[in-house]
């Protein structure tokens, strides 16, 4: 029995390696990965910029000085909303790492575009414009390798009610809906008179 999985394993490996040479994934351009990457360009040309400035403006001791006082104030813990913010910029990277590993892709080899991540109370919610040859269900079946990249407790893929090329894919972290927090909150009714 054991030989026979590995074997069926083996031959699902060779058969995803060579479909990696025939058919190798499709390369971003200078302009993709620079839109991919944004928020931690503007983050690294800001950094660098006020630096430099302060630098110039004020000498290397109080460049010294705000550095280390920038350091301290960005170690941990972090604020919630720096957390939120800090994960709306890791979780499409992870989403993209997922779908790519996962080869949810076009025959061209088109990763499905993250159009907008959006903070709510369980986590991320991101929004998925899924080239021709992609779709949700493309996207539900891999639901375990997606969830797994985003590092989430769950991954829940619903599918836009106009647009079949719209896909919302909500990554949660956190189970806020407890047994407690679901009670009600208002007053309890007295039990009715026999």
């Amino acid at each position: 029995m054991t030989r026979i999985r590995s074997r069926r394993r083996s031959e699902a490996q060779l058969i995803a390696d060579l479909d990696d040479i025939l058919r190798p994934s499709r390369r971003i351009g200078v302009l993709g990965a620079a839109w991919r990457w944004r928020y931690e360009l503007g983050l690294a040309a800001g950094v660098t910029l006020a630096l430099a400035t302060l630098l110039r403006v004020r000498g290397t001791e109080w460049t010294v000085i705000a550095m280390s006082a920038l350091a301290g104030a960005l170690a941990p813990p972090w604020p919630p909303w720096a957390t939120a913010a800090a994960w709306r910029v890791i979780t499409p990277h992870r989403l993209r790492s997922g779908c790519a590993q996962a080869r949810i892709q076009s025959r061209r080899g088109r990763l499905p575009l993250v159009l907008r991540t959006t903070s709510t109370p369980f986590g991320e919610r991101v929004r998925l414009w899924c080239p021709a040859g992609t779709s949700a269900e493309d996207l539900r079946s891999a639901r375990p390798l997606l969830r797994a990249a985003c590092w989430a407790a769950d991954v829940r893929i619903t599918r836009d009610e106009r647009y079949a090329h719209i896909v919302t894919v909500d990554v949660i972290r956190h189970r806020l809906l407890r047994a407690a927090q679901q009670a009600p909150t208002g007053p309890v009714p007295a039990p009715a008179a026999p």
